[in-house]
């Protein structure tokens, strides 16, 4: 990873130079989309708890799949 860094005023500023091949991995829609009113889910105001809780969720759905040998996915 390439960075660069930059004098002003004695301050040192470091920052990486490789900006364009961060992607932004943030839940958008789903946090958009949240049901408001619902009294069987909470609503998360904060983006960096919504997005915690939602790669745990996903995490879970992800492990909860099973698969056999040949890659064919089993719905129990």
């Amino acid at each position: 990873m390439q960075a660069a860094s930059i004098s002003t005023n004695h301050t040192l500023i470091f920052f990486p130079m490789i900006l364009q091949d961060i992607k932004i991995q943030f839940p958008l829609w789903q946090y958009l989309n949240q049901p408001v009113f619902s009294s069987t889910t909470k609503l998360i105001l904060n983006p960096r708890q919504f997005g915690y809780f939602y790669r745990v969720e996903t995490l879970e759905r992800c492990l909860a799949i099973e698969y056999d040998a040949q890659g064919r996915r089993h719905c129990n």
